[in-house]
């Protein structure tokens, strides 16, 4: 009678796990530890906690395309309290199976990225690429160099630094911002906000910040970045879909899944 009880217990929760899930979601591994992470689609991607600047709990739910938070209610004013976030490439010493990074920016090809989000209707967070860059190859056990940021949408938070100009990039007009945060900072803020892109030209950005002088061509990507930055609240902020292009995650070998811990915060 135990165990039938048990299985029944066990199937209860199963169903209640996949009915929480995001529209088109599977359920997958739970990821509650402050900087812990596990890979996903067979370590072509990994999925990070990163509750860089905040003690409140969070736990992030991840699967092939993404991941959600399933627990966090965060009250920060100063900073973010978090990243949660997906990623190709390599990023404090955890890379991910098969990628092509870190690699020199004049020896990039064709550089694309989906990217799709859901949020709950409260809250104040940004959904944003995040993405890194080095003056060397290493594979960034600290930050240094450049920090890219795509904002898709926002809730209140300005960007780090100061306005500094506009620009039209893959289409999009955007506001430039500039500013510093232990690394330089670029951000690119879209106009009209938008909870997808498709098949988004990263390369176009690399260039303009090429352009501005804020990008060395000889400096080297080293992850490419996709999730939120969850001021208050976060739970049911959702990246539903996330893919990159051109930096050989697209190819890599299979790995297993299992969480482990990268040695410091984005």
């Amino acid at each position: 009678m135990r165990r039938s009880l048990l299985a029944v217990v066990g199937i209860v929760l199963a169903l209640l796990t996949v009915a929480s899930a995001p529209a088109g979601a599977a359920p997958g591994d739970v990821v509650c530890e402050k900087f812990g992470s596990t890979p996903v689609a067979g370590g072509h991607y990994e999925v990070q906690n990163n509750v860089w600047g905040s003690d409140d709990p969070q736990c992030v739910r991840a699967f092939d395309t993404g991941f959600e938070i399933t627990q966090g209610d965060h009250h920060t004013t100063e900073a973010p309290a978090a990243y949660p976030s997906i990623f190709a490439g390599c990023h404090y010493g955890t890379c991910t199976a098969g990628t092509l990074l870190p690699r020199a920016v004049r020896e990039l090809g064709p550089v694309t990225s989906t990217f799709a989000i859901q949020a709950p209707a409260t809250g104040t967070w940004v959904a944003a690429y995040d993405i890194w860059f080095d003056p060397t190859p290493r594979r960034t056990d600290t930050v240094t160099g450049l920090e890219m940021m795509i904002w898709l949408r926002s809730t209140g938070p300005a960007p780090i630094g100061e306005r500094t100009g506009t620009a039209t990039l893959a289409g999009t007009d955007l506001e430039v911002w500039q500013g510093e945060n232990g690394a330089q900072v670029v951000s690119y803020v879209r106009t009209q906000p938008t909870d997808r892109v498709d098949a988004l030209d990263l390369m176009a950005f690399v260039r303009d910040a090429t352009a501005r002088g804020k990008l060395p061509p000889e400096w080297y990507l080293t992850s490419v970045q996709a999730g939120f930055e969850p001021w208050t609240g976060g739970k049911g902020l959702a990246t539903t879909q996330f893919g990159v292009t051109g930096i050989g995650a697209e190819t890599a070998a299979t790995t297993s899944v299992a969480v482990r811990e990268p040695v410091g915060r984005s």
